[in-house]
């Protein structure tokens, strides 16, 4: 039987059973999240901008994930009611902090393809890439559900 995370997630369960939940999920119904769910998840429990209605939501260091190479799923922002994806990326000898709109992020593809164009000290041009196939998508979903649950019902615990 198919699990819809987009009504799972928000039913009234112990947080122990929604973690149960989550960590059953396939790879196909990670992917099926909406992005209807996603906000609801940031206006929920993601941190406001200051003075603003922009937020955003930080995946706790020792559940992040990213692609196993060079990049690293980092959170979600909500800005002006928008979803971006905040991934770390690692390359050459620097790195830094990459925002991409959500839909394109998890467009209908089997990856996903970011580049970074960098000048070297003589200001000549260079292309860095970084991939996140399904896989790699699907833990990021995973790893926000999770701090999702974290969150809500970090009083509880």
């Amino acid at each position: 039987m198919k699990t819809n995370i987009n009504q799972e997630i928000f039913k009234r369960y112990q947080p122990k059973k929604k973690l149960e939940i989550i960590e059953s999920l396939t790879q196909e119904e990670l992917l099926a999240i909406t992005s209807a769910t996603i906000t609801r998840i940031i206006k929920e429990t993601g941190e406001p901008y200051s003075r603003s209605r922009n937020k955003n939501m930080f995946v706790r260091r020792v559940i992040r994930t990213g692609n196993n190479w060079n990049s690293v799923f980092t959170g979600m922002d909500l800005l002006k009611g928008e979803l971006y994806v905040s991934l770390y990326v690692q390359y050459s000898n620097t790195d830094t902090t990459e925002c991409i709109p959500y839909s394109e992020f998890m467009r209908d593809e089997d990856r996903f393809r970011g580049t970074i164009i960098d000048t070297d000290f003589l200001g000549n041009p260079h292309t860095y890439y970084y991939f996140y196939d399904n896989e790699d998508r699907a833990r990021a979903i995973r790893s926000l559900l999770y701090e999702y649950v974290y969150r809500k019902y970090l009083d509880q615990q």
